[in-house]
């Protein structure tokens, strides 16, 4: 009877030595598990704001990076953030503007009524303007852009069609005049789908501008060599099949990199 209870109690000592933690993980490859003797290190601290904790790191940055960042969303995303609290309501009123127009073309009324009301209650300065050419002719147009929300522009986009928007008129019509208001402050500007008459480009002056696109635009020879000199910093510069010259001659010590596609070139 001994030797059977001292067999079975062999058998548990076995069994238990089996099942302990290091044993499970040096049969796993893991290496020992803890003993009672080693120190866990504690748990990393909560990140601020979780739990309902602290502030969270975005609104603790200063009103200026904020509407930085608000200024570079597209214009409904950027409109929206004046849900999440009476602070976001006031900065994107006075963030830099970037109001894309496109997505309300299909609707006439909507889009005048809703332009109409960002140009109104938005404080400005303007970064972004974006509008296809053939959509910005008549009074109110005019009045957008005149709008004190637009000083001091950054970009601006006379874009030219594009197949998800209604089609552009056959004929090309020059940009309305208060769109080069903004010669002064203008760092990039695509021009599209519209006829650049020489009295108007021998009045412009862009002393800031560092990329120019001219797409679909119609163009003499002697107004394109004149507006490229026209900019002083110019630094990119793409020609999109656009007519109305039979050459292109670049005479300009600041560009850096030039694209062009003059598959319909005519005189």
């Amino acid at each position: 009877m001994e030797m059977e209870a001292a067999g079975r109690c062999s058998r548990k000592r076995k069994s238990a030595e089996l099942g302990s933690p290091e044993v499970g993980a040096a049969s796993e490859g893991r290496g020992p598990g803890p003993t009672a003797g080693d120190q866990v290190p504690p748990p990393p601290p909560p990140l601020p704001g979780a739990e309902g904790g602290g502030s969270d790191r975005i609104s603790d940055l200063p009103d200026a990076v904020l509407g930085e960042i608000i200024s570079l969303l597209p214009t409904k995303e950027g409109a929206r953030t004046q849900v999440l609290a009476s602070r976001w309501r006031r900065l994107w009123r006075s963030a830099p503007l970037n109001l894309d127009c496109r997505p309300y073309l299909f609707d006439k009324d909507a889009r005048d009524a809703i332009i109409s009301r960002i140009l109104a209650i938005h404080q400005g300065p303007g970064r972004r303007f974006c509008a296809p050419v053939y959509h910005l002719h008549g009074h109110r147009a005019e009045a957008w852009l005149r709008s004190p929300a637009l000083d001091n522009l950054h970009e601006l986009e006379l874009c030219s069609y594009h197949p998800r928007f209604p089609f552009p008129p056959e004929t090309q019509h020059p940009p309305p005049a208060a769109a080069f208001r903004f010669s002064d402050t203008l760092r990039v500007a695509t021009i599209g789908e519209c006829h650049l008459t020489d009295s108007t480009v021998q009045a412009l002056l862009f002393p800031k501008l560092q990329k120019l696109a001219l797409k679909r635009v119609s163009i003499s020879e002697t107004s394109l060599h004149t507006l490229i000199a026209a900019c002083p910093a110019l630094e990119c510069l793409l020609i999109h099949d656009s007519t109305g010259f039979r050459c292109v001659r670049i005479n300009s010590s600041s560009i850096r990199s030039m694209g062009t596609l003059l598959s319909t070139m005519s005189a």
